[in-house]
């Protein structure tokens, strides 16, 4: 299940692949992205638990893009967002808050 912010968020990065780098960079984000939800189906608690919401979990796709996460009562999985790792950590604080 995703939320909208997490919806958002992954088509604003697919759309800056393909506006800054090109199709093929895009595709490889969306692979990667699927193999870590996959990944995480079968395993709720493979990635570490993020320091700013001890309930949410952060999965790294690439250097600069994560993925946050939390698990939902009967082991449901919440993809709550994208973060472009480039960007001000005390402002990724501010953003799990206002889930």
């Amino acid at each position: 299940m995703w939320t909208k912010q997490a919806e958002d968020s992954f088509s604003a990065t697919i759309d800056y692949l393909l506006e800054t780098w090109t199709v093929k960079e895009s595709k490889n984000f969306i692979d990667l992205t699927e193999a870590i939800t996959d990944r995480v189906a079968l395993n709720p608690k493979l990635f570490k638990a993020s320091v700013f919401d001890k309930e949410s979990r952060e999965a790294v796709i690439t250097k600069h893009t994560s993925l946050f996460y939390r698990i939902l009562n009967n082991d449901i999985i919440e993809i709550e967002y994208f973060w472009n790792n480039n960007r001000n950590p005390n402002i990724k604080g501010k953003t799990i808050k206002q889930k």
